[in-house]
């Protein structure tokens, strides 16, 4: 059951949650491929060289987006806030670097990637954190580097604390189609967006909507 609600440490709730059902959430999770998030790391692949860096945000249990990106040649440091989720990424991506913490509290050099993605997790911070969390990202981004990723899909605003979900307790929020545009305006100054969708995919027996975003941060060459 689903509850808006205000908590005083949603963060905590979150790893807490995917650490009690880290091989859990994997077996479901890779029953249920996404086909919008595979065409979109197809594409991002595409236009990256081997070799190119690859922040991952969120990356959980490192499969199917780390391994994905690994394979494609890439250079990947995946950052989660589970270390049980980490602990089995370590298994299936053990080429990656992997990093345990909350991805607001990262620290990095800016211009260190040439992309950075985060696929189902930004969403998990609050919501006036999600703006800052874009405009960390874009710091961190080369010139000419790309950001992929998404956020909730739905037009409303508001947070949501799950008390069973898949028997735990999680956490999520979101600030509505516009409100995430708004953020990405706010904070994303340099960026050029080239996708921008919502779409519908089956979460358990629910269609959910995930709202799609990737962006190019702009140079001189591609201004």
């Amino acid at each position: 059951m689903a509850s808006p609600t205000r908590l005083a440490d949603p963060k905590g709730v979150v790893e807490k949650g995917y650490d009690q059902i880290a091989p859990q959430y994997l077996a479901w999770s890779s029953r249920r491929p996404t086909t919008t998030r595979a065409a979109y790391i197809e594409k991002l692949i595409r236009l990256l060289p081997k070799g190119a860096k690859v922040l991952e945000l969120g990356c959980g249990a490192g499969v199917p987006s780390t391994q994905a990106l690994v394979e494609a040649g890439l250079a990947v440091t995946g950052v989660d806030i589970s270390a049980s989720q980490l602990t089995l990424a370590k298994e299936h991506v053990p080429q990656a670097t992997l990093v345990h913490g909350d991805m607001m509290s990262l620290s990095f050099e800016p211009e260190s990637f040439d992309a950075v993605v985060a696929f189902y997790s930004i969403f998990h911070l609050p919501r006036d954190e999600q703006g800052a969390m874009l405009g960390k990202i874009k710091m961190w981004l080369k010139h000419g580097g790309w950001m992929l990723f998404n956020l909730n899909g739905h037009e409303d605003e508001g947070d949501t604390v799950f008390e069973d979900w898949m028997g735990v307790r999680m956490f999520s929020s979101r600030l509505g189609v516009d409100g995430n545009r708004d953020i990405l305006n706010k904070f994303g100054d340099g960026l050029k967006v080239v996708e921008d969708e919502v779409a519908v995919e089956k979460v358990g027996p629910f269609d959910e909507k995930f709202h799609w975003i990737m962006a190019r941060k702009q140079s001189e060459d591609n201004v």
